[in-house]
Formats: structure tokens, sequence, C-alpha cells
């Protein structure tokens, strides 16, 4: 009975000795599995290089050109300067996109949001940069924020039409119904109504 019992002790060390060898075995393979094998190494940015001779940044073959949203993407996260910057002077536009990530080493999409963003108010945007070089978040300028959104769209729908409404009215008022003159230096001109031929 006792050698029963010193034989299952035996067999039960055994049993949890041969699992920790195994356990043991396990994670240093899996540690050191790596042995022979070529490391893996986050995939090469497609960076933009610059062209002495022509002062300009040129696109990587790598790089597919294709922006993370269009311009009217920019008009909702950052307003109508970006969107208008893009239409108007999109050369301009691109090779800062460029430089920006050849400089600071990003990829495209995050060089559009920054670019985009700092189109729409660089003062905010550069305070944000100093921020994160002394170890606050990195902000998405990529990110749709839906009030953001809205807001514009209440803008660009609303508001603006509105006040062009009211300015071209006005203006529209003054020309048909010129009101008194409000000085002589005027008259003189030919500006005020007892001048103007009906």
């Amino acid at each position: 009975h006792h050698f029963a019992h010193n034989q299952t002790i035996q067999y039960t060390t055994m049993k949890t000795t041969s699992l920790l060898i195994l356990a043991s075995i396990a994670t240093t393979t899996s540690a050191f599995g790596s042995f022979g094998k070529p490391k893996s190494t986050a995939p090469k940015l497609p960076l933009p290089t610059f062209d002495d001779a022509t002062q300009r940044y040129v696109k990587s073959p790598d790089d597919d050109g294709v922006m993370p949203y269009d311009a009217i993407g920019a008009a909702l996260r950052h307003g109508p300067v970006p969107f208008i910057t893009r239409f108007t002077k999109g050369d301009v536009y691109e090779q800062g996109v460029l430089k920006y990530m050849g400089t600071a080493k990003v990829t495209r999409a995050e060089a559009v949001g920054n670019m985009d963003a700092k189109l729409n108010n660089p003062m905010d945007w550069s305070y944000q940069k100093m921020e994160e070089k002394r170890g606050k978040p990195k902000v998405d300028y990529t990110a749709l924020d839906p009030k953001q959104a809205a807001l514009t769209s209440v803008w660009a729908f609303v508001i603006t039409p509105l006040v062009i409404n009211v300015i071209s009215s006005t203006v529209g008022q003054f020309n048909n119904e010129p009101g008194p003159c409000v000085s002589k230096a005027f008259e003189g001109l030919g500006i005020c109504s007892e001048y103007i031929p009906k």
C-alpha cells in the first residue's frame, strides 16, 4: 500500500515535470523561433524624393497618389480653404503633401490630413505639432468628426447662400436707387442720384 502511494506521487511529479518542460520548450521556441528566418519589418513607406534641378518633390513610383478622401471630404473635415485649394492650386497642394510625406516620414493619408488641417487653421495646427513633440498624442486629421461635418454643411448650404443673397440684394438696391449724396466729392464724380441719368 505504501509502495503504491509512492509510485502515484512519483507518477504525478513526473507528469507535472514533463508538462513544465514541454511548456518551457514551447515558450522558448516561440520566443526564439525566428532563428534563420528574416526579420519581418514594417512595410517601406513610398516616400518622395526632392529633385534639386527642378526644386520640386517627385512622387515615389510606389506611391499610388490616391487621396484618402476627395475635395468634398476635405471641406467636411477642414472647411472651405482646403476644398478651394485643391481646385485652384492643385500642384502647390500636391507639392505640400509630398513635402510633408518626405520630411515627416508619413503615409500619404497622414500627409493629406495634416495639409488640410494646416490650410484650415495654421496656428492651431502648428500648436498641435509642438504639443506632439512634447509627448501629447498625435491627432488623426483624416478622421471625419460628425459635428464638424454638420457645421460645415450648415455654413455651406444655409449661412453662405443667405449672406450672398443679402449682399447682392443690397448692391442691387443701391444700383437701382442710389439715395442722397453723402459728399460733394461724389457729386463732382457723378455718383449721386441727381447726376445719374434715369
